[in-house]
């Protein structure tokens, strides 16, 4: 927002007004307006003309009903240092998760080099945006991704081709609520209300092979809380019932598993000798696998069985897949134990 706005509510007050201005086509009054926020017409009129001036904000009037122009765009963001510098890790992270490029980021790197003016922040700013522009073009893969996002910014549904972690490819009508990256798996997905299911699932933006915005409009549920409907997921993964999983540390594993921010479930446990055991439930225990697998030879998976059934099975194919390559070679050993 402009440096003119005042810190605290006043600024709260003038981005709701904001808000809600975008969200209508028809237009609010100001005597809805100032129902909404809690304040005078008079400060709704005021907070208006702060936008129009100090923000540069088209915002149109048609016989006392207010909405914002259709060619505006977002006003200016104000950043001290620390904000900036947090903006710039989480485009980092975006920057990771990339394999093409991406032209909303590569504008959104562009402001943020002009708005933290640290030399070797400019620098890197400036070999991100070379790293971005260089990668290959997918002007498919960015139609699918900005129909998504209208859907999220408009309260549009949207029609899509899905293809699902079996190859199956169906046609789905969702809802999107909200966009969530996962760094982990390097994937940034849409929760969405499914027509089909009539639930709110998540689906992997990388799978939607085409995506068309729809007429209807919809309101994200009042009761939607992206942490609550993720809070049982080890990642993103959804179920119907949470599963209770046992992990034994061996000691050479205490100190990172003291510091792993783990799910918001476990309770860590020192254990006699030196290891650690961890109890957390998780929706679905498919998903901490390749956890599982990364960890070895410092974990033990003691539940569920189906968890421990899949670690077992993998070192047994690994042991033999391993043990065949090695056949005739002399003096292999097991590499040491390394600490994470």
């Amino acid at each position: 927002m402009p440096s003119g706005y005042e810190p605290g509510e006043k600024f709260l007050r003038v981005f709701q007004l904001f808000t809600r201005l975008s969200e209508t086509d028809a237009g609010l009054t100001t005597a809805q307006l100032a129902a909404e926020l809690e304040v005078t017409t008079r400060t709704v009129q005021r907070y208006i003309a702060t936008l129009r001036d100090s923000a540069g904000i088209d915002i149109e009037d048609n016989a006392g009903r207010f909405r914002i122009g259709a060619g505006t765009r977002l006003p200016p963001l104000q950043l001290d240092r620390y904000q900036a510098t947090l903006l710039l890790v989480a485009l980092r992270l975006l920057h990771q998760l990339r394999t093409e490029q991406d032209p909303a980021m590569v504008g959104a790197l562009a402001q943020l080099s002009r708005a933290l003016r640290v030399p070797l922040v400019v620098r890197y700013l400036e070999r991100m945006l070379a790293s971005a522009e260089g990668r290959p073009a997918n002007p498919d893969r960015q139609a699918v991704e900005r129909v998504v996002i209208d859907g999220f910014a408009k309260l549009q549904a949207i029609e899509v081709r899905y293809v699902d972690s079996k190859g199956a490819e169906t046609k789905r009508t969702l809802r999107p609520y909200f966009i969530e990256p996962k760094a982990e798996g390097r994937h940034i997905y849409v929760l969405a209300h499914d027509a089909t299911s009539d639930s709110v699932r998540t689906f992997r933006i990388d799978r939607i092979r085409s995506a068309r915005l729809l007429p209807e409009t919809f309101a994200v549920p009042e009761a939607f809380d992206v942490d609550a409907v993720l809070s049982d997921s080890w990642s993103i993964w959804q179920g119907d019932s949470p599963v209770d999983v046992v992990l034994r540390f061996v000691p050479e594993a205490t100190q990172w598993v003291s510091e792993t921010p783990w799910h918001p479930s476990a309770r860590v446990t020192p254990l006699p000798g030196g290891g650690t055991e961890v109890r957390l439930r998780v929706a679905s225990e498919v998903e901490m696998r390749p956890a599982m697998l990364r960890w070895t030879p410092y974990v033990e998976v003691v539940a569920p069985q189906s968890l421990r059934d899949y670690v077992a099975g993998s070192l047994r194919t690994a042991v033999e897949l391993y043990g065949a390559s090695n056949d005739g070679v002399v003096g292999t050993t097991a590499p040491p134990r390394r600490r994470r």
